[in-house]
C-alpha cells in the first residue's frame, strides 16, 4: 500500500466524522473528485460507524480496495531460481510470504515477495537493495536471517529464514502465560532488539503477530528484512527506507510519534514492546476500544492501567519496566535498548534468587503444611455445623458457626492459593506470600478464637466434641505461632 494514501484515508475520514450528513456530500465532491476509489473506501467506513478492524490488522486488510490485486497463489508451484515455492505462508502490508524450498541447501526458506509499489521506482530499489543486504549482516538467534535480495520479472522480493512455530499472538490466545513464561519471552525479545538498535536497525512493526515462539521455547522476530535504517551512533548515512510521515506499521502497536507522522528511532521499537509486554501479563491490549480512532486516541492521550491491578501475580518492578516503554514522549523511555534489557535480567535475578528450590525437603514440609492446613480448616466446619444444628440452635448458633466460617473462607483459601502458587507459579511465590501473609494470620487468630470459644460453651453438653473442638485450636495455635515459621525459615532461606 502506498503509505501516504493511507495517511489520507484517515485524514478525510476524521474530517469527515465531524461533518453533518449534507455537509459530508459536499466535502467529498470537492477532496475525492478526481479519485472516486478513495470517495468509496471513506463512505464504506462512515456507513460501518467505525473504523473497526483497522487496528487489529494491517491496513491493507481492513481496505483491501485500496491495493493493487494481485493472484497470491500464482507463484505455488513455480520456481524462483534455486527455490521451488511449495505454499503460502501469509500475506502483509509489503506483499506475500511463500515457503519455498532452497534447492542448493535442500533448506526451507521464506520468501516475502514485494508489492509492486517497492519495484516502480529505481532509486527505491536501489535504497532497498542497500538496506536488505544491512538486514542480513544481522547476526543473532533471536532475529530470523535475512538470506539474500532477489529479482524476477521486475518484481522483488526477500529470501530468509523459515522459523516454524507458532506467533505469540497464537500463544496468547491459549490463555494466559504464567509470569516466567512472559519474562522469559521479554529478554529473548529484548536481547534481539538491543543487537539490532546498536546496529542502528529499527523494526518499526514490532506486534505478536511479527513474533515466532518455536517448539523448543526459543523467540524469533520476523520482518527485519523491511526496518527502517537508521545511523548508527556517531555516523552519519542517508539510508532510510520510508520518508518521514510515512505510515507503514499496524496501527495498534504503533508509538504516538508513528501516529503523528512524526521522525521515529529505536524508542518506537521500544513503545510496541511494551504494549506487547502489557498484553501478555494482562490477557489484553492497554489501549484497545471498541473502535479504531477512539483507541488511537488513547495511544496517543491515555496513560496504560498498572498492571498489578489487572493481574495481582505480575510484580510491581514489571509493571514499572513496562509502564517506563510506553512513555508518550520517547524521551522519557529507554535511553538504550541495553537499559531495558539489564532491568529485565535484574528482575529475573532478583526472582530466582528468592524463588526456594523446588526439590528441597524443607520447601516440600511448607507445602504440605499449607494443603494440610487448608483442608484441615474446611474439615472443621462440619463439626461446628453440628453444634450449631443440634444444640446451639438459632441465633446463639449462628453467632458461633459464621464467624468460623469468616476465618476458614480466609486462611483455608489463601494457604491453598500459596500452595498452587508454589506448585504453578513459583517466580511469584515471594510476592504472593508477602501480600496474603497478614490475611492468612488473622484469619488463623479467628479460627482458634472461635473454636476455643464453642468448646467452652459446649463442654457441659457433649465433652467429646468440645474435646475435639479445644484440641483442633490449641495444635493451630502451636502450629502457625511455632511449626509454620520454623518451616518457613527452612524453606525460603537463601542460598
Amino acid at each position: 500500500m502506498n503509505p501516504e494514501r493511507w495517511q489520507k484515508l484517515k485524514t478525510l475520514y476524521e474530517a469527515a466524522l465531524d461533518k453533518s450528513a449534507e455537509e459530508r456530500v459536499a466535502f467529498l465532491d470537492q477532496t475525492c473528485k478526481t479519485d472516486p476509489s478513495l470517495r468509496k473506501a471513506v463512505e464504506e467506513l462512515l456507513e460501518s460507524g467505525s473504523m473497526e478492524g483497522f487496528l487489529e490488522k494491517p491496513v491493507f486488510e481492513a481496505v483491501p480496495e485500496l491495493f493493487e490485486t494481485q493472484s497470491e497463489n500464482a507463484l505455488v508451484g513455480r520456481r524462483l531460481g534455486p527455490f521451488e515455492v511449495t505454499g503460502k505462508i501469509g500475506s502483509g502490508g509489503t506483499g506475500v510470504v511463500y515457503l519455498a524450498r532452497d534447492t542448493r541447501l535442500d533448506r526451507s526458506v521464506a520468501i516475502k515477495m514485494l508489492s509492486s509499489e517497492f519495484s516502480g521506482d529505481a532509486n527505491l530499489r536501489e535504497r532497498l537493495k542497500r538496506e536488505a543486504r544491512i538486514a542480513a549482516s544481522l547476526s543473532h538467534p533471536g532475529i530470523a536471517t535475512v538470506y539474500s535480495f532477489e529479482e524476477s520479472d521486475d518484481r522483488l522480493y526477500i529470501v530468509s529464514e523459515y522459523v516454524p512455530g507458532r506467533t505469540l499472538h497464537q500463544v496468547m490466545t491459549d490463555g494466559p502465560m504464567q509470569f516466567s513464561q512472559i519474562l522469559d519471552a521479554a529478554i529473548q525479545i529484548a536481547r534481539a532488539l538491543a543487537v539490532a538498535h546498536e546496529q542502528g536497525i529499527i523494526h518499526r512493526d514490532l506486534k505478536p503477530e511479527n513474533v515466532v515462539v518455536t517448539d523448543s521455547g526459543t523467540i524469533k522476530i520476523l520482518d527485519f528484512g523491511l526496518a527502517r535504517i537508521k545511523p548508527k551512533e556517531n555516523t552519519t548515512s542517508n539510508l532510510r527506507l520510508t520518508r518521514s510521515g510515512m505510515f507503514l506499521g499496524t496501527p495498534a502497536y504503533a508509538s504516538p510519534e508513528q501516529l503523528l507522522g512524526s521522525e521515529v528511532d529505536r524508542n518506537t521499537d521500544i513503545f510496541s514492546f511494551g504494549m506487547m509486554l502489557f498484553e501478555m501479563a494482562a490477557g489484553r491490549h492497554p489501549f484497545v476500544k471498541t473502535d479504531s480512532m477512539s483507541t488511537i486516541a488513547r495511544i496517543l492521550e491515555a496513560e496504560a492501567p498498572e498492571l498489578s491491578l489487572i493481574n495481582p501475580m505480575i510484580p510491581k518492578e514489571f509493571d514499572r519496566i513496562v509502564q517506563r516503554c510506553m512513555r508518550k514522549r520517547p524521551a522519557d523511555r529507554y535511553g538504550k535498548t541495553r537499559d531495558l534489557l539489564l532491568e529485565l535480567e535484574q528482575l529475573q535475578d532478583t526472582l530466582v534468587s528468592t524463588t526456594p528450590k523446588p526439590h528441597s525437603s524443607a520447601f516440600w514440609w511448607w507445602q504440605f503444611h499449607q494443603a494440610v492446613a487448608g483442608f484441615g480448616y474446611y474439615g472443621m466446619l462440619y463439626p461446628m455445623w453440628i453444634v450449631k444444628d443440634w444444640w446451639l440452635k438459632g441465633i446463639e448458633g449462628s453467632l458461633y458457626f459464621f464467624p468460623t466460617l469468616i476465618a476458614v473462607g480466609v486462611s483455608a483459601n489463601l494457604r491453598l492459593h500459596l500452595w498452587f502458587t508454589s506448585r504453578f507459579y513459583s517466580s511469584e511465590l515471594p510476592e504472593q506470600r508477602r501480600k496474603v501473609s497478614r490475611w492468612i494470620r488473622c484469619g488463623d487468630i479467628l479460627f482458634v478464637l472461635m473454636l476455643a470459644i464453642t468448646a467452652i460453651r459446649i463442654h457441659t453438653i457433649h465433652a467429646i466434641i468440645a474435646t475435639l473442638l479445644m484440641a483442633v485450636a490449641i495444635g493451630s495455635l502451636v502450629a502457625f505461632l511455632l511449626i509454620e515459621p520454623t518451616t518457613a525459615a527452612a524453606a525460603f532461606e537463601r542460598k
